[in-house]
């Protein structure tokens, strides 16, 4: 099965398909792969066998390579979740994308001599050379993360000269944690297991085929097709991080202080921060003004990669859901236009007879939003990837921010 695998692997690299996909300038593109010759890497053997004494750069910026280890991210091959190599820098967020109750292992690569430029609200620019590496881990039981932990895949997200690609590698269980291979088709891991405050939740994870990153990661700018990441903004940053278990430092000081960072503002004070949101966090214990900015975070990382228009919000960018009506940027004032965050609108796509708007303050129990979030079936799931269980600590936080809205009266259904 493995040899089949491969070879369909290298069927596609040898088109020059990449695992996710490329994005081109030209807005007719809309949003698809680009074709052989107009950019797109092939598959080269010489640079993903190339022997490094650190990271194999020249393979991460032309070649799609059968194996994470051609890369040589890692010190230790087979253990992706620490000890980079030789300018690999881990990093955390303070309010991540759910995905399964996986943990994740962040790390930024950024080549030596190039820094990325501070982003007020967006995710930081990154210079050409930039790897983000996240690995998903499934513990056996999320109250005692990292302890008997089954590595999944690994994600990398490479901005090469013609745009970011995205490239997702799967730990197979025959390689027995060795090597991490790509994943071009996909992979479906059914009766997948882990115990979530005493329970024991049985689902099919899925690791993302080539063609499904621009779901997430398609954007429009002024009417152009782009892929960017999603994670690491500075709001989502600024937040303390202990490095190889010894020193502890905010983050954003940390990249500038390393000299990846450029322009990073003096007083962190000035620079927007969420507070931090886990499964640990007691949602009845918040105040309300915690629950509101935790709830726009949330929705923010998990829904706004689709749920955003730059022609409201002036951001210059928009998602494939832009046009839907529901707007959901953290940066987006809720009081300037309630209906942008669902607030007595009717549903533009899917919709129920028993939600009848998106979001009807005080009342989250009738909501079509939170009703998305907190059911697995396939016609109304929200987000439509990425999730195959309902997340119940964020269905908690929602619902209470929900309930405490300021009461408006929607029209009669």
């Amino acid at each position: 099965m493995t040899y089949v695998y491969n070879f369909l692997i290298m069927f596609l690299l040898s088109l020059g398909l990449g695992a996710c996909s490329e994005f081109s300038s030209d807005s007719s593109n809309n949003f698809g792969l680009l074709n052989e010759g107009a950019g797109a890497p092939s598959f080269s053997a010489g640079d993903c066998d190339a022997e490094t004494t650190g990271v194999n750069w020249d393979a991460l910026m032309d070649s799609n390579c059968p194996k994470l280890s051609d890369y040589n991210l890692f010190q230790s091959a087979n253990d992706p979740t620490a000890n980079p190599s030789k300018g690999g820098v881990p990093y955390d967020l303070s309010v991540p994308l759910f995905t399964d109750y996986a943990s994740k292992y962040r790390f930024v690569f950024i080549p030596e001599g190039t820094k990325a430029s501070f982003s007020e609200a967006e995710v930081m620019e990154f210079p050409v050379g930039t790897v983000l590496v996240k690995t998903f881990a499934m513990p056996e039981n999320t109250s005692f993360r990292d302890d008997a932990e089954l590595i999944i895949e690994t994600r990398l997200l490479i901005h090469r000269e013609h745009g970011w690609i995205a490239l997702p590698y799967y730990w197979e269980p025959e390689l027995d944690g060795a090597d991490a291979e790509l994943a071009a088709l996909g992979v479906d891991i059914p009766n997948m297991t882990t115990v979530h405050n005493g329970e024991q939740l049985e689902f099919t994870y899925s690791v993302p085929d080539w063609t499904a990153c621009t779901s997430c990661h398609g954007k429009l700018k002024d009417g152009a097709s782009t892929f960017i990441p999603i994670g690491p903004k500075a709001r989502y940053l600024n937040k303390d991080f202990t490095y190889e278990n010894t020193h502890t430092a905010n983050q954003l000081n940390y990249w500038a202080n390393g000299g990846i960072l450029d322009g990073l503002p003096t007083d962190l004070t000035s620079i927007m921060k969420t507070m931090e949101f886990n499964d640990s966090v007691v949602v009845s214990a918040l105040l309300d003004d915690e629950i509101d900015d935790l709830a726009k975070a949330y929705l923010d990382i998990n829904c706004a990669h689709c749920h955003r228009n730059e022609l409201t919000l002036g951001d210059g960018y928009s998602g494939p859901a832009g046009s839907s009506g529901l707007q959901l940027e953290y940066n987006r004032d809720y009081s300037d236009d309630p209906t942008k965050f669902g607030t007595c609108k009717v549903a533009v796509a899917g919709g129920d007879n028993n939600y009848p708007y998106d979001v009807i303050p005080g009342d989250a129990a009738r909501s079509y939003l939170l009703f998305r979030m907190n059911t697995n079936d396939p016609r109304h799931r929200m987000p439509e990837l990425g999730r195959a269980i309902v997340h119940e600590e964020g269905v908690d936080l929602v619902s209470a921010w929900i309930n405490n809205l300021p009461l408006a009266s929607c029209s009669p259904e």
